[in-house]
């Protein structure tokens, strides 16, 4: 009996942590749904429906990493971050309001922790889209370094 308590236990936590996993991928979500939605209601079948909305997610994902990673303009990376951080914390705060909902009655309280848990996965929305830039480029270079100038003298 113990067992399957902290088994329940463990599996509570793993799917609470996958929600929010998941949360950070609001927008792509969020629009392969709607994608899915505007094809079923044109009058095509399911698999039609499903095909649209992961292809519509997937390009969305896979179009706001590549446009993060290519500009330099630390603007419009902030505007694309940004675009995919806001969705994100919206998710992560009705998530947290739903799973309070559950436990306790609606308060200041309810609305504290799901708005700290709504910044917390905007902010993991945030570092998974900078994570896929890479480093090197956003780093400017020592003036000190030997391989800049050649005649500073070596200790």
């Amino acid at each position: 009996m113990t067992l399957m308590i902290i088994l329940g236990g463990v599996a509570a936590l793993y799917l609470i942590w996958l929600l929010f996993r998941l949360a950070t991928f609001a927008l792509p979500v969020y629009s392969a749904v709607g994608a899915g939605l505007f094809v079923h209601a044109q009058g095509y079948g399911t698999a039609a429906m499903l095909l649209a909305g992961f292809t519509t997610g997937l390009i969305v994902y896979l179009t706001g990493q590549a446009v993060f990673v290519s500009v330099r303009s630390p603007l419009l990376r902030f505007l694309v971050a940004l675009l995919f951080a806001v969705p994100a914390g919206f998710a992560g705060y009705q998530a947290m309001t739903g799973l309070l909902g559950l436990m306790i009655e609606d308060g200041i309280w309810t609305n504290c922790l799901a708005f700290f848990a709504g910044l917390a996965t905007a902010s993991a929305a945030w570092r998974s889209l900078a994570g896929a830039a890479p480093a090197s480029g956003l780093s400017a270079p020592d003036p000190q370094s030997k391989e800049l100038n050649p005649s500073t003298p070596q200790a």
